[in-house]
């Protein structure tokens, strides 16, 4: 073998490496999240009595009247062409949420202007109980300052039936109910659902990557107010009632509006992928901190 040919081949080589890293760094979601609840990013267990924010906010958030229940088994998202070993909460009776009655010292604090919100979710049936509430944020007197919120249709056929943005200290909210904003997941049907809000601009979601509307909020939201009241499987401690009929993989928010393509590099970032090029056989093989 030449001196020129082995140098030829350490070139191909080194070239495939930095293709193979470039592409694993494309594969990882975007860092930065403020909210990032994973129950494999935390090493959630049946013992926990809290989920644990991995996002920059930091903090967690206790379960109310009772607690979710964490599963196992495998995601599959046909419209990507995926299938994985995994793990997720699952709320199945009403009052099962996780949530925050008052701020306090492990609350996760967050300040928004434009947001985008990423969901990896199951709608499993019709409502509970009252209403079927997904998630929400907002800050404290709640209700009165600034919030967001989601309700899924009460017969669990997969619909988004409405989505309200308020600035209360303004009197300002923007509903937009079942076929304005496109939301859809089917029933039994794991799926990613985004959405981006561009304060005063375009409100704009997603599923699985493809942009399904877009509209023009009136509301403007402003960051100097501390969004401190959280809650996951319904959209306050308060209303713990409203529990939704669905399961949550990921639930992260970032602190800025995405693109599209940066909402497609989340949803196939999902799952990691090892230098190989090979899908990692477990996600805890390669966790995503931010």
């Amino acid at each position: 073998m030449t001196r020129n040919t082995i140098f030829s081949i350490a070139i191909f080589i080194m070239l495939v490496g930095m293709a193979m890293t470039l592409s694993t760094a494309l594969a990882q979601p975007i860092p930065g999240a403020v909210l990032y609840f994973n129950p494999v990013e935390t090493d959630q267990t049946d013992r926990d009595k809290v989920w644990r924010n991995a996002g920059e906010a930091g903090g967690e958030l206790e379960h109310s009247k009772l607690k979710p229940k964490l599963e196992e088994g495998v995601i599959s998202i046909k419209g990507i062409g995926f299938k994985e070993d995994t793990k997720w909460y699952t709320a199945d009776e009403s009052g099962m949420t996780f949530s925050n009655a008052a701020p306090g010292a492990k609350t996760p604090v967050v300040n928004l202007e434009d947001f985008t919100m990423g969901l990896l979710m199951r709608i499993n049936g019709p409502m509970l109980a009252q209403e079927h509430h997904l998630v929400g944020i907002q800050a404290q007197p709640r209700e009165q300052v600034q919030n967001f919120r989601i309700w899924l249709d009460a017969g669990g056929n997969g619909d988004f039936a409405n989505i309200s943005i308020a600035q209360g200290a303004l009197g300002l909210r923007d509903d937009w109910p079942k076929g304005t904003h496109g939301l859809r997941v089917g029933e039994q049907e794991w799926h990613w659902v985004h959405m981006v809000f561009e304060s005063g601009k375009n409100f704009t979601s997603y599923v699985d990557g493809e942009k399904v509307g877009r509209t023009g909020p009136s509301v403007k939201w402003n960051k100097k107010h501390d969004m401190s009241l959280h809650a996951i499987f319904s959209h306050s401690r308060a209303e713990e009632v409203r529990t939704c009929n669905c399961s949550i993989a990921i639930y992260r928010v970032y602190d800025r509006a995405f693109s599209e393509d940066e909402v497609n590099q989340n949803v196939r970032g999902s799952f990691a992928v090892d230098p190989s090029g090979k899908v990692s056989t477990t996600w805890g093989k390669l966790k995503r901190g931010f």
